[in-house]
């Protein structure tokens, strides 16, 4: 009896070896061979999955995007709505020395998404998704009369979309400048800095 194969679950593997080879090697060289070679199996398996390396680049980059907000929300689900889930929101997108290498892995997707557009379709959903959250969190924490509503609300979340790219891009390369304390004192002047005196 042929053994059956949940494609969606090989599909989200074969991703998974993207993404280590790309950790690894970074996107240039996670080449169809070397992610085929990483999982132990022929590039004819690899290839019956997708079309070619661009295609499941781009799935790895949709793949480590849905991780990173299933993450997101696990911590958040341990904050009050409001206040506290924007604070947590911005000081989960800084890297720290003890963050898994998710961070490493979207900068090495992000360039190719300078010029390839699927992948830059996948960047654009991404961002488009984590500011719908930055403005939800921020529109409750007025509603609760916790912060005093900003001049332009979107003008708010581009900011501290922004500075908080920053932040993770810095904690890339430099992840020992952002231990917790700092990355929440950091945070703390970031939405003061953007929405004015907050209550402590």
């Amino acid at each position: 009896m042929p053994r059956i194969v949940d494609h969606v679950r090989r599909r989200e593997e074969i991703a998974q070896l993207a993404v280590r080879v790309i950790q690894q090697e970074g996107a240039e060289h996670a080449t169809v061979r070397r992610i085929a070679r990483a999982g132990g199996f022929s590039i004819g398996v690899l290839t019956h999955y997708f079309r070619d390396k661009d295609e499941l680049v781009a799935f790895a980059f949709q793949w480590v995007a849905r991780q990173s907000f299933t993450a997101l929300d696990a911590a958040l689900a341990a904050a009050p709505p409001g206040l506290a889930r924007l604070r947590t929101a911005l000081e989960f997108m800084v890297p720290t020395a003890s963050t898994p290498s998710f961070f490493r892995v979207w900068l090495s997707l992000w360039g190719g998404a300078m010029h390839d557009p699927d992948l830059a379709r996948v960047h654009r959903d991404y961002y488009a998704r984590w500011r719908r959250r930055i403005r939800r969190h921020l529109d409750d924490a007025v509603r609760r009369r916790e912060i005093t509503a900003p001049r332009s609300r979107r003008d708010a979340t581009d900011l501290l979309t922004a500075a908080v790219d920053g932040f993770w891009i810095g904690g890339t390369f430099e992840p020992g400048r952002f231990p917790l304390g700092r990355r929440r004192a950091l945070v703390a002047q970031l939405l003061t800095t953007v929405l004015g005196r907050i209550p402590s």
